[in-house]
């Protein structure tokens, strides 16, 4: 248990306190799901509207094609799943900093539901965004392949359980950001808690390594033992999903003690990383479903 908090401990070392999002890695763990579950005529259709992405020729001139089960269409849809985040210190006209979340408030004891706070400018309304979007075939073929690639990233942050809320206590009054302003120890030294769960998918590694890391988890929670998939079947069914993980498996239901900062982080209770990374593959896998059934709805 303790190789395993100091293996994870490090590796999050490298993941920045102001993460919005799954690392890089997790993101394409998930798209990798996505691609493998779309039926081929869906998937020549997607990788058409990527030829038309700003990035699309830098992506291209970078896969080597070393890899036997990686062609170029899985490439791409892997390397589109990050392009959000890789442009949100960019003047981009596709930059929409505040799409990645949404701010439900968690005020304990009694965590009772309130909206969150901007519904014209958050995760849902990005979502929304894009299916209008991608339905649209007259729209320009470079906005479609555009939020194509940001539907990839949202279903993706959706899933993230510190994207779908901020703590709200004494030691937060003004909210922790969705674990960006709660400092814990996985193991010697302070992190962000918002980092500590981006981290838990992987933070770096060769595409090759994230479609493995799909397939395992594919085989690990098969559709048939999901039975969330027909539960919740919208964006904010899976924001509120997501939410009440935040409030049970992140927060242990008001009981994790975090600090202000590093010098204050608290360390984690006992079993908390090895139960956290249960949850984050389990959350990867409906992500990955989910992604693939919602292109399979939107995209013309």
């Amino acid at each position: 248990m303790k190789n395993l908090t100091a293996i994870l401990f490090l590796a999050l070392l490298f993941v920045a306190q102001t993460t919005q999002a799954w690392s890089g890695a997790g993101h394409q763990v998930i798209a990798a799901e996505a691609y493998r579950q779309l039926p081929p005529a869906l998937k020549t259709k997607v990788t058409e509207i990527l030829k038309s992405h700003p990035d699309y020729e830098k992506w291209k001139e970078s896969f080597t094609g070393d890899a036997a089960n990686l062609d170029l269409g899985t490439f791409i849809f892997l390397r589109a799943s990050t392009w959000p985040d890789e442009i949100r210190r960019q003047k981009s006209p596709y930059n929409h900093p505040k799409w990645h979340y949404i701010d439900y408030p968690l005020k304990p004891s009694k965590f009772s539901i309130e909206p969150g706070p901007d519904p014209t400018d958050d995760i849902l309304f990005g979502i929304g965004h894009c299916e209008k979007v991608l339905s649209d075939t007259k729209a320009s073929a470079e906005d479609r392949a555009a939020y194509l690639s940001w539907l990839i990233h949202l279903i993706g942050d959706i899933h993230m359980p510190l994207h779908c809320c901020s703590l709200f206590t004494s030691e937060y009054p003004t909210g922790d950001r969705g674990g960006n302003s709660c400092f814990v120890k996985p193991a010697t030294r302070g992190i962000a808690l918002h980092s500590f769960w981006d981290g838990l998918l992987g933070t770096s590694g060769k595409p090759q390594a994230h479609l493995d890391y799909a397939i395992m988890i594919e085989h690990e929670h098969p559709r048939k033992s999901l039975p969330e998939l027909k539960k919740a079947t919208t964006p904010k069914d899976w924001s509120l999903e997501s939410r009440g993980i935040a409030v049970e498996k992140a927060y242990l239901h008001g009981e994790l003690k975090g600090g202000t900062d590093r010098d204050t982080a608290v360390e984690l209770p006992e079993g908390y990383s090895k139960a956290a990374k249960v949850v984050a593959e389990k959350q990867a896998a409906l992500a990955g479903y989910r992604l693939a059934d919602e292109i399979g709805k939107w995209v013309r």
